[in-house]
Formats: C-alpha cells, sequence, structure tokens
C-alpha cells in the first residue's frame, strides 16, 4: 500500500479520524468514524475495499485522549481488527466509565467504554512503536484532559503531530470539562511551540497547520 496520510472529518462534532497507510500496515488515530461509514468515504480507493468487514492490515489504533467524539466506535473497530493494539493513556480512564465525563451525554448517549488497551502513561517522549518504516513518539500534553497526548509519527523521513484536542489551527482544547486545566493546557502548548517550525499539526478538529503557522496566529502561543 502506498504511504500516505488520509483525514476522515465526519466524527462526532466534525472530529478527524487520521489514518496511516504505508508497508508497515495501517494506523488509525482517533477512531471516531464507524466502519461503514470510513469504507463509504474511502469507496474510490481499492486499498481500502473491505475495511469494514476486518479485511484491511491494520496493526494500531492510537487515541489522543478519553472523550466519546474520538473514541467512539474503538470498540466496533477493535472487534474486527482484534489483534491490533491499542495505545491509550490510563490517566484518562475514569473518563471510558462515565457519559457525563466522556461527554457522550452531549449527544444524547450513556456510553461507556470497557477495551484493553495499551497504557502510555508514563511514556512521555518515548518511541513506543517502531519497525522499517514507521516510528511513534507520544508526548503528554495534559490540559484539555489529564490523559490527553499528542503522537510524533515519522513516515519515511517525514514527521507530523498528531495534537488531538490540545492544539487545534488557531485556537487550543476548551479546559472546562472533567480533567481540564487551563494552566496545564498552556503548558502543553510553550512546550509543543518549541517543536522544529516547518513541523505539520493535525488536530482533532478543523485543518491542519504548522508549528510556524501557529507561533504567528494563535494567541495561545504568545499567553
Amino acid at each position: 500500500m502506498e504511504r500516505g496520510l488520509i483525514v476522515v472529518p465526519i466524527g462526532p462534532l466534525q472530529s478527524n479520524m487520521y489514518i496511516i497507510t504505508g508497508q508497515s500496515g495501517i494506523f488509525i488515530i482517533d477512531p471516531s468514524v464507524s466502519l461503514e461509514a470510513t469504507e463509504d468515504f474511502l469507496s474510490e480507493i481499492p486499498d481500502f475495499y473491505g475495511i469494514s468487514r476486518g479485511k484491511a492490515d491494520v496493526k494500531a489504533f492510537l487515541l489522543t485522549h478519553g472523550h466519546h467524539d474520538h473514541i467512539k466506535y474503538i470498540e466496533e473497530w477493535h472487534k474486527a481488527y482484534p489483534k491490533a493494539e491499542i495505545f491509550f493513556s490510563s490517566k484518562d480512564q475514569e473518563l471510558l466509565e462515565s457519559a457525563y465525563w466522556n461527554c457522550s451525554y452531549m449527544e444524547g448517549k450513556e456510553a461507556v467504554y470497557n477495551f484493553e488497551y495499551t497504557d502510555i502513561a508514563g511514556k512521555d517522549d518515548q518511541v513506543f512503536y517502531k519497525d522499517d518504516e514507521i516510528e511513534i513518539k507520544v508526548f503528554e500534553t495534559p490540559g484539555h484532559t489529564m490523559g490527553s497526548v499528542c503522537f510524533l509519527v515519522r513516515l519515511g523521513g517525514k514527521e507530523k503531530l498528531f495534537t488531538g484536542d490540545t492544539v487545534f489551527r488557531g485556537s487550543v482544547g476548551r479546559t472546562d470539562m472533567h480533567g481540564g486545566t487551563s494552566k496545564l493546557i498552556l503548558k502543553s502548548v510553550m512546550r509543543i511551540k518549541t517543536f522544529d517550525p516547518e513541523l505539520e499539526i493535525y488536530p482533532g478538529h478543523g485543518p491542519d497547520s504548522t508549528i510556524e503557522d501557529e507561533i504567528r496566529m494563535n494567541p495561545f502561543f504568545d499567553m
């Protein structure tokens, strides 16, 4: 399969689900879109025929935090791909157990989640997945939730930062929900600000950006 990145921006609240492809297989960041809707969205790409029926080479699921609009379909996806590993921070475990804290109530749902995962809490600035083609490092970036993380993915020598709801184009994630704190999110933003200015940012909602663009136009990068 050709190396690349596909954005599926049709999750709850227009959340972005990211599909990273390559010879190593498929890596999915924040599975907020159903299997069927994903296959429909990708219907013109032959490599994804049958993805909704467990026919693709899905290696892992990477969860930026525990809010419903980002993990809504993780259990459906994992049922179809039970050998794929789930990477998630246990610092957001309590969000999985409460429809109020994971904000599924905002969609009129009472969702609680019970899936097994590989815990990446405490692995800040560490590579937790690597093969001949892809390298994935996690940065703990609390503020939106206590377990919020960003994933730095190196694919074919090119790096991309997936920021979840920590940084958006021109803004940052809200901090008025369970586990949110403005002090910590600003600390996380100041850390991200030190990354390579040319580094591309892919947020949980909205369009992509770069560190350089955020330094120039995001008021939260200047506080």
